[in-house]
């Protein structure tokens, strides 16, 4: 014989018996690595000389399960959503095997699950295509608060299943969805803020929340639902700490309002996933009362008086008033600025008089028109001018 097998690679393979004819393996055959062999058998007279033309001979190599499956990764990873229904997809498992999957069933792999951990909810919450290697949900109640990884032991067995195993491990990572509402900590606060002061910062709201933090489904969301009268607060989120900041939108005016009680709700960035109660809290806030300036009315006051009048002349009558009614100060009155020295006011009453020969020609004079300013100064411990 000649031919692959015999005197060509592999040589010595095959041979055969001269007298008989009868052809004979001489090591084990591997179908993986050569499943089929061309030879040549050559019928010769005993002085060598060929009598009859070659005959082909065509050797196929009949597979064994001598391979077991082999999966392309020691451990497959995947994930889904919390919440996912049952026959949600989760990923695909591939094993392969090197032997004959097309005349027999030596290489027709069949997949299982052996083990799931944890073992909760429910001891099988995954199943798998026997024949794709799919896996997908089975059970309701996966829940990403409550398990946030599941570790499934699988295997591939040859003979569709009754053959030569090999297993995996696939790592299933369960998502965040926004299923879980920010609740307040405490749910009511108490806060005290100067008035006249826009901008303050008044009280620190803090919100917990059970979803994945720093996402989208846990930052914060804080706004103003009722109480907000006049705009008077505005509430931002912290980026840093996930708090709403509720400051001052504007000064606020003791004499006009002294408390504030705010409803304040939370959501998150992004809308709950199911159907979830908003959480709100109480910001009660106190307004305090602040010194303020006495206020002429009018601010500016023209009067008309000729240059001839007598010293101790009335030239008008000036009034103040104290925002601050509820304390009852004292207004006193005073000249904060006269360059010429012509005027005078009473402490009291704010009458104003001329303390000097008034000249129109003077040089303290513009156009005819001489300018001073006025003091109203309370009583308070701190006293304040205006």
């Amino acid at each position: 014989i000649t031919g692959q097998g015999a005197d060509a690679p592999p040589e010595g393979v095959f041979t055969i018996e001269k007298e008989s004819g009868w052809m004979k393996v001489t090591q084990p055959l591997d179908r993986e690595h050569i499943d089929k062999y061309h030879l040549f058998s050559h019928a010769v007279s005993e002085n060598g000389k060929p009598v009859e033309e070659p005959m082909e001979i065509i050797i196929t190599v009949t597979d064994q399960n001598d391979n077991k499956p082999q999966f392309t990764q020691e451990t497959f990873r995947g994930s889904v959503p919390e919440g996912a229904l049952p026959g949600t997809s989760v990923m695909q498992v591939t094993a392969t095997d090197a032997d004959d999957a097309v005349e027999t069933y030596n290489g027709v792999v069949a997949y299982s699950i052996l083990s799931q951990e944890p073992r909760e909810p429910h001891p099988h919450m995954f199943t798998i295509n026997r024949a794709t290697g799919t896996l997908s949900v089975i059970a309701s109640g996966l829940d990403r608060e409550r398990v946030r990884e599941y570790t499934l032991t699988v295997q591939a067995a040859d003979l569709d299943g009754e053959g030569l195993t090999t297993t995996a491990l696939a790592v299933i990572k369960i998502a965040d969805i926004n299923d879980n509402a920010p609740e307040f900590d405490p749910k009511t606060y108490e806060a005290a803020v100067p008035e006249n002061e826009a901008g303050r910062e008044v009280a620190r709201l803090v919100a917990t929340d059970l979803d994945e933090p720093s996402t989208p489904a846990w930052r914060a969301v804080y706004s103003i639902v009722r109480g907000n009268e006049g705009s008077a607060f505005a509430i931002a989120t912290d980026p840093a700490s996930n708090e709403g900041i509720l400051r001052t939108a504007k000064g606020l005016d003791y004499e006009a309002k002294k408390q504030f009680v705010l409803h304040v709700a939370v959501a998150n960035e992004v809308p709950f996933a199911v159907k979830l109660p908003t959480a709100t809290a109480v910001v009660t806030v106190n307004v305090e009362d602040v010194n303020e300036a006495p206020v002429f009315t009018p601010p500016v006051q023209v009067a008309r008086v000729p240059e001839d009048v007598p010293p101790g002349q009335t030239l008008a009558s000036c009034t103040a008033q104290d925002p601050d009614r509820a304390q009852g100060q004292r207004i006193k009155y005073l000249v904060g600025h006269d360059p010429a020295g012509w005027l005078a006011v009473h402490p009291e009453n704010g009458l104003v008089t001329a303390r000097d020969h008034l000249d129109r020609e003077s040089p303290f004079a513009n156009n005819s028109t001489y300018t001073a300013v006025l003091l109203a100064v309370d009583d308070g411990e701190r006293p304040e001018r205006g």
